[in-house]
C-alpha cells in the first residue's frame, strides 16, 4: 500500500512531498466541481495552469474517451516517465486519473487528493483504477497503487449531504467487516460534523480495515475479495441506474447492495436475522429509494457480467456475522432471485 496521510492542511503536505523529490513537470487532473471547490485549498502549491486538465462530472465522464483526452493533454504537455499526476476530485477523477497515469508511458507517477467521502474512504485507496465500458462499471482498469494519498476532511464540508451519505455505505461496509463493535460505532456517527477532527479519526479507523486487506491481497486473489461486500447486487442496481438515464449514487447502490448481502448471509450463513433487520432499517433511514423498478430478471442479469464471477456462476462475499466473512460464495440463480424481492 502507498503512503496515505490524514491531515487539515492539504497544500502543505502537498508541497512537501514534491519538493522531498525531484519532480520535473506536474499534472493536475480535477473536474468542473473540484476545479471550482477544491482547488483553492492548494494555493502555495506551483501547478502550469496549462497543466491542469479538467474533465467532466459525473459516472458518464468515466470513460474511454475521457481517458483519452487526459493522455492527449499530458501528451502535449510533455510529460515524461519521471512527471506526476495529482488527481483531485471523487471517485471518478481518481479511478480515472490513476488508470490514464499507471498507462501513459507504461506508468507515471501518481498522488490522488480524494475530495469526496466516497473516495476518501474507497475509490482512492487501494490501487484500483478504471474505466467503464457498454454499460458496466470498472470493466476496463489495472491495479495500480498511488505513490500518496493525502485525506483532508475539510473538502467534505463542500458537499451535499446525498454525496456525505454515498461513501458512508463504504464506512458501514468496512464496519461490517470488521467487529461488532466497529459497526455499533459507526451507527453512532454524526453525519453533520463530517468535518470534524472526530470524524477524521473514525475516517482513519475506516480506512484502516481497506489498508490491512490491501496489504495482505494487493490483486484481489484472495482475502480481498471480502471487500466487495454489498457490491454484487450494488453493481447491478447501479448499471441499471445508467441504463435507464437516472440519476443514483454509487453509495447508494452500495448500501442497498449491503441489504442483499445481509439477506443473502441470513439465508445461507445463519447471519442473525435480529441483527440483520436492525441494520437493515438504518441504513433505509439514511437512503432514498431506489428510483427505478427493475425486475429480479433484469438484475439478476446484470450480475452475470460481475467481473468477480468465475465457471462456477454469481460470486459473493456474505458474513456469518460482523467481523467474520466469507469470499467466494456461489448462489443460485433462485436464491439471488429470492433476495432480490426482498430488498
Amino acid at each position: 500500500m502507498g503512503r496515505i496521510l490524514f491531515t487539515n492542511q492539504v497544500a502543505c503536505e502537498l508541497n512537501m512531498h514534491l519538493c522531498s523529490v525531484a519532480v520535473p513537470m506536474r499534472f493536475l487532473v480535477v473536474d468542473k466541481n473540484s476545479r471550482e471547490n477544491c482547488l483553492p485549498l492548494l494555493q502555495g502549491v506551483e501547478i502550469l495552469p496549462q497543466n491542469i486538465i479538467e474533465i467532466g462530472t459525473g459516472e458518464g465522464s468515466k470513460s474511454l474517451e475521457t481517458v483519452y483526452h487526459v493522455w492527449e493533454q499530458l501528451e502535449l504537455g510533455g510529460a515524461r516517465r519521471d512527471s506526476v499526476v495529482i488527481n483531485l476530485g471523487g471517485g471518478v477523477v481518481t479511478d480515472l486519473g490513476g488508470f490514464a497515469a499507471a498507462c501513459f508511458k507504461r506508468g507515471v507517477r501518481c498522488v490522488n487528493i480524494p475530495t469526496t467521502l466516497l473516495s476518501q474512504v474507497d475509490a482512492s485507496v487501494g490501487g484500483k483504477t478504471g474505466v467503464n465500458f457498454m454499460g458496466f462499471k470498472n470493466e476496463i482498469g489495472v491495479f495500480s497503487i498511488p505513490e500518496l494519498v493525502i485525506i483532508d476532511n475539510s473538502f467534505l464540508a463542500t458537499l451535499p449531504k446525498s454525496e456525505i451519505i454515498s461513501g458512508y455505505a463504504e464506512m458501514i461496509k468496512h464496519a461490517l467487516l470488521c467487529s461488532y463493535e466497529s459497526l455499533d460505532k459507526i451507527m453512532q456517527v454524526d453525519l453533520e460534523s463530517v468535518a470534524s477532527g472526530e470524524f477524521l479519526q473514525i475516517l482513519r479507523e475506516s480506512v484502516a480495515v481497506k489498508e490491512r486487506v490491501v496489504d495482505e491481497d494487493p490483486t484481489e486473489k484472495g482475502v480481498r475479495k471480502a471487500l466487495n461486500l454489498g457490491h454484487t447486487f450494488g453493481h447491478a442496481y447501479e448499471s441499471y441506474a445508467i441504463e435507464a438515464g437516472v440519476g443514483w449514487y454509487h453509495g447508494h447502490s452500495v448500501a442497498y447492495g449491503l441489504i442483499g448481502a445481509i439477506e443473502m448471509s441470513v439465508m445461507k450463513c445463519g447471519f442473525n436475522r435480529e441483527l440483520a433487520d436492525t441494520i437493515i432499517t438504518y441504513i433505509k433511514s439514511i437512503y432514498p429509494s431506489y428510483p427505478a423498478n427493475p425486475s429480479a430478471e433484469e438484475l439478476y442479469a446484470l450480475m452475470l457480467h460481475d467481473k468477480k464471477n468465475d465457471g462456477n456462476g454469481v460470486n459473493f462475499t456474505l458474513m456469518h456475522e460482523p467481523g467474520e466473512f466469507m469470499i467466494n460464495s456461489h448462489c443460485t440463480k433462485e436464491e439471488i432471485l429470492q433476495v432480490l424481492k426482498r430488498v
